[in-house]
């Protein structure tokens, strides 16, 4: 009785934490003409350890096939996926911006006009080593003939990871590169900065905009009164205290830039994570050329981008849409290598709305 009841116990635990890949329902309620695509969670329990099965997925692979993926587990028993990129790992494109990745892919599929809520977990090890260039972690990408243009979103570290840059390009001609005229017309951008233990957001910018900055929502007055004696130039604060200067003529008469309105739902400040803990982001993507587009972007349940309006305004020949995981960076421009970098992803998923995307990742 006492090896029969082992047994049960053994096989009813593996079949309740096993998982793996497994398919999402779309609930009734889903607009079933707007519904994602894709509907799935991945939490990679199924998959054996050292080792790596991405057949449900593709790899942007150029060169280095599943070197870059491998599975480990936490003491606590849960499973991850590690993905490593080295100095020339899947370099790309033989130009003064080359770039090397280590990523793979949702197999790709036209999103025009349809809702996708998609989300993961994240943690940078305790040994990561930020780098003074540009590292993505995550893209919702809309792939044209010959694209150059940069992905709708794209989740990105700068300058040592002191500056967390969420965002891309709505719109423009895919086949022509970055351009002045083109990235203010249709670039959306919503950037923070570290700030001690916080990320505190600074600029963001939206279509037809220039980079607006935050810190002249910050004050019920629009700006601080400091004004300097010869110019009269009025000045707001920025994170650190510094004086901002206007133009001469800058009025402080209360009202405050449009954009201001647009970002009162934003969580302005938000804790950094520790190097070594797990990260929560859950997103929301609206592929329309009309203005019910939106990019939703959450950390650990706080809202960190809210754009609303036109998200899919493009000139090409466009064959689909993925999204991305992993890690995308510049080479090193000296030649000589940024040193490795690791980075731990868990529990992806992608549905159709946010409600079925709370109840897996919360």
């Amino acid at each position: 009785m006492k090896k029969v009841l082992l047994s049960f116990f053994l096989i009813f635990s593996f079949s309740i934490n096993a998982y793996g890949w497994e398919k999402v329902p779309i609930p009734d309620y889903v607009n079933k003409k707007t519904k994602s695509p894709w509907n799935f969670f991945d939490d990679f329990e199924d998959q054996k350890l050292g080792k790596v099965n991405l057949k449900k997925y593709e790899i942007n692979n150029k060169g280095k096939g599943n070197k870059p993926f491998k599975i480990k587990q936490d003491t606590d028993g849960n499973k991850f996926l590690e993905i490593t990129v080295k100095h020339g790992w899947n370099k790309c494109c033989g130009s003064w911006n080359n770039t090397e990745r280590a990523e793979f892919q949702v197999k790709g599929k036209k999103t025009l006009n349809k809702e996708i809520w998609y989300g993961f977990k994240v943690r940078l090890p305790k040994d990561f080593k930020h780098i003074n260039d540009r590292v993505l972690i995550n893209q919702f990408k809309n792939n044209f003939d010959n694209m150059k243009k940069s992905p709708l979103l794209g989740i990105r570290f700068y300058e040592n990871g002191n500056k967390l840059d969420l965002g891309g390009d709505t719109g423009g001609r895919a086949t022509i590169k970055w351009n002045k005229k083109e990235h203010k017309k249709h670039a959306i951008r919503y950037q923070y900065l570290k700030v001690n233990d916080s990320w505190v957001l600074n600029k963001i910018k939206e279509r037809d905009t220039d980079y607006g900055n935050v810190s002249t929502c910050n004050n019920e007055n629009n700006c601080s009164g400091c004004e300097e004696y010869f110019t009269r130039r009025i000045c707001c604060y920025d994170l650190d205290g510094k004086p901002i200067w206007k133009k001469k003529g800058y009025l402080n008469s209360g009202e405050k830039p449009s954009f201001c309105n647009k970002i009162k739902k934003i969580k302005k400040k938000i804790e950094v994570n520790e190097l070594g803990k797990w990260t929560t982001f859950k997103i929301g993507i609206k592929n329309s050329k009309k203005e019910d587009g939106y990019v939703k972007v959450y950390k650990d349940n706080n809202l960190i981008m809210n754009y609303n309006g036109i998200t899919f305004d493009w000139k090409g020949n466009y064959y689909s849409s993925l999204i991305r995981i992993g890690l995308y960076r510049n080479s090193d421009p000296n030649g000589t290598g940024y040193p490795d970098q690791s980075i731990h992803f868990d529990d992806f998923i992608v549905v159709s709305d946010k409600k079925t995307l709370d109840k897996y990742l919360n």
